[in-house]
This record gives structure tokens, sequence and C-alpha cells, in this order.
């Protein structure tokens, strides 16, 4: 009797199993995952397309899929994007057949955390729901935090005086830069040598010191599409030549995933200063009594910087006319130095200013260039006093000349005097 009841538990309970296995192997079992995201990584602020690949591993068909994405910041969908989609029933023929691919466009939040974010989606067998995670990738693609403007007060640096210098950087990226810092080198400059010249290095020594400050600083962070300013206070030494410098500077930052980006770049301060240019009257031949004659005019360059391609025109005036070209090309004056141009004209005159102390224009047009060759133009009017020739130690002409024929005259009548006398006494 005991062995009877035994058997009959035994095949009752291996009954039991056997059902209960035959259906857990035809249930559906619905597989999903991410198929790729284009792009991958994602930019904060961007779209992304994620494709999921869903098929059925089971045996038994999963009846009435529904899919429905579950967007949670940094995601979300746009209006006409539909998150629910229904997949009606899926067969369990395993992941080799009846695979099916479901789309969506999903927005990236423009604050979003750089890194994995997290994108939730749940799906539906029947009445029962199944929610599952995936990750989608959020990064920066160009991290970039570039150069702005550079600016220099005063704009021309003079030789031995200080001067500020403010480089602007703004993140082009759609995330913020953290621990950005600028250095820029104050011992040495790129410069431009032909190699027939100097065959010993493309960099020479600029003539600026740092004052007090050190020529790196940083910021704590720059946010998207936010500017940040580095000031410094430097001089320039009184030695310094007027021309370009480019003063090479290092800019480096990390995104919000600690990578970190260097970037090496070049820019150019100006040293030079306004030409001191003066122009005068250094001689002239002409005066009250003298109608035609030579006028040297001078020009001092009494600044830092050299002069370069200068070029005189006196214009034509009321009281004068230009008997020799009216164009002068001097071409360089260097520092503390001075070059001269020479006309010839024709004073007129009439019976009322004939011999008569007055002043004349001389309307001169003159253009160059300095150090730099920045263009300069001026329009000079200088004034040419005609003074009585006594007053120059010069005399009157006419008298003069009356005074040489006479003794002339005198010398002859001497000599021809001694001559008769001579023959008499013979």
């Amino acid at each position: 009797m005991k062995k009877t009841i035994f058997l009959t538990l035994f095949v009752l309970i291996f009954s039991i199993a056997y059902m209960a296995n035959a259906q857990y192997v035809e249930a559906p079992q619905l597989n999903i995952t991410i198929m790729n995201q284009d792009p991958d990584p994602v930019g904060p602020g961007k779209y992304v397309e994620v494709r999921f690949k869903i098929y059925n591993d089971g045996v038994g068909t999963a009846e009435n899929v529904v899919l429905e994405l579950l967007p949670k910041y940094p995601f979300s969908l746009d209006k006409n994007e539909d998150p629910l989609r229904d997949l009606g029933n899926i067969p369990g023929y395993g992941k080799s057949k009846n695979v099916m691919v479901v789309k969506y466009k999903i927005r990236v939040d423009r604050n979003a955390i750089e890194g994995e974010n997290i994108l939730h989606l749940r799906y539906k067998i029947g009445d029962v729901w199944i929610t599952e995670e995936f990750i989608i990738n959020v990064q920066t693609i160009d991290a970039t935090v570039s150069i702005e403007s550079v600016e220099t007060i005063p704009e021309k640096i003079e030789p031995g005086k200080p001067f500020e210098i403010r480089f602007k950087l703004k993140n082009m990226a759609d995330s913020v830069m953290e621990d950005v810092s600028l250095k820029f080198d104050l011992g040495l400059s790129t410069v431009d040598i032909p190699s027939t010249t100097s065959s010993l290095s493309l960099y020479d020594l600029v003539p600026f010191a740092p004052l007090n400050s050190a020529t790196e600083k940083k910021v704590r962070m720059i946010s998207p599409g936010k500017e940040a300013v580095f000031t410094y206070d430097v001089i320039a030494y009184s030695s310094a030549e007027p021309r370009v410098y480019k003063i090479p500077i290092q800019i480096k930052y990390y995104d919000e995933l600690d990578t970190e980006y260097i970037k090496n770049d070049i820019v150019g301060l100006i040293v030079g200063t306004k030409p001191d240019l003066t122009v005068d009257i250094d001689e002239t031949s002409l005066d009250a009594a003298t109608s035609m004659g030579d006028v040297i005019i001078k020009f001092i360059n009494k600044g830092f910087t050299d002069i370069k391609f200068l070029d005189v025109t006196l214009g034509q005036g009321e009281d004068f006319e230009i008997l020799s070209s009216d164009e002068v090309y001097i071409g360089n004056i260097d520092s503390d130095d001075y070059e001269t141009a020479e006309f010839k004209i024709f004073v007129k005159q009439d019976k009322e200013t004939k011999g008569q102390e007055r002043t004349i224009i001389l309307p001169l047009s003159i253009e160059y260039k300095d150090a730099n060759t920045e263009e300069y133009t001026k329009q000079i009017s200088l004034e040419l006093k005609l003074y009585d020739p006594k007053k120059l130690g010069r005399g009157n002409g006419n008298g003069t000349m009356t005074f040489v024929l006479a003794i002339v005259v005198i010398l002859i009548i001497f000599f021809v005097y001694r001559r008769i006398r001579k023959k008499k006494v013979k």
C-alpha cells in the first residue's frame, strides 16, 4: 500500500514539474538592445537617433507587444514624436528571425552632464509592463575655447612705458569648460628671419616684462557661450625696437569628463610711437630784393620710431612760381636725424612789393610711414620771410654792382695813366 502511495506521489510531482518546465520553455523571452546611436557620442543641445533591436528569444509568441519611451532629463521628445509603438505579436523563433527595429529621435538638453546618461524604455506583453535602462553617451564634440580678441591699452606700445594687455576667451562648446588657464611667454618671440641673413634661430628675445603679476592666470570655469577676460600689466623695455612682436601663448582647459585640452597660439603686439616730424625752413637765398632763389627745407625726426618713404610736394602759391620739380622724394629718416629738400622758386614782385619786406606762404603736402608701415599725411604751411638784404648783411644788390664797376673803372684808368707816363719818360 505504501509503495503504491509513493509511486503515485512521484508520478504526480514529475508531471507537475514537466508541465511547469514545458510552460517555461514555451514562454516568450523579449530581448531589447540598442542597435546604435547616431551620433555617438551626442553633444549637449543636439539630437540623437537611437535604434532599438527587438526580438523574441523564447519559443512562445509575445502577444500584443507595446513599446514606450520614457524620456527623462536630459532627454526629451519633440511634440510630433510618438513615444508609444504598437509592435503586435512577435513569434518566438530566436534572434535570427523576426528581428524588429524601432527608431526614436531624441533631443538632449543643452545643459546635460557629459558622460553616460540613462534612457528609460518600457515594454508590455499582454498586461505586464517591464522597464529597462539604456546608456546614451553625451559629450561635447568640439570642446573649443577660442581667443575672441587681444587688446592692448594703449593700442601702440611705447618703449619704456607700461601697458595693459587683455585676452578675451570664449567657450564655443555646448558644455562647461573647467580650470581654464592662459599663459603667454615673455621669454621668446617668433620672428621672420630670412635664411640668408641668419642661421641661428627663428626666435628672438621679446622686450617685455610682467608687472605685479605672473604670466599665467586661471579661471575656475567658463559656461557655454560665455567669455572670460584675462588681464595682465606689462612694461616694454626702453630699448624695444618699433615692430610687431609675435608672442607664444598656451591655453589649457578640461571638459566635464576631465579630458585635458591644450592649445598653442600666437598673438602680435605692436611696439611703436607716432612719428614726431618737425618741418622748418633751413636756408634760403631769397630776400626782399631778390626775385629768384633756392629754399632749403629741413625735416627733423624727433620721435622714437624711424620715418620711412617720406615724400614732399610743394604746392603752387599766389606769390611765387616753382622753377624746379614740385616733388622731392626723401626716403627714410632715422630717429634723432634729419634730411632736407630743396626747391627753386621765383617770387612775384610789383612796384609796391619790390624791395619791401614781406612773408610768403609755402604750402607743403607730406606723406610718410612709420616703422610699422602705418601711413601718415600732413598739410603744412611754412612762412618764408623776405628780409631787407641790409639786415642780412648782403647790402643792396645794385649798389654793390655799381661799387664794383667803379673800382674796375678806377683800376683801368690807373693802369692806362701809368702806361702813358712811362712812354713820356722814355
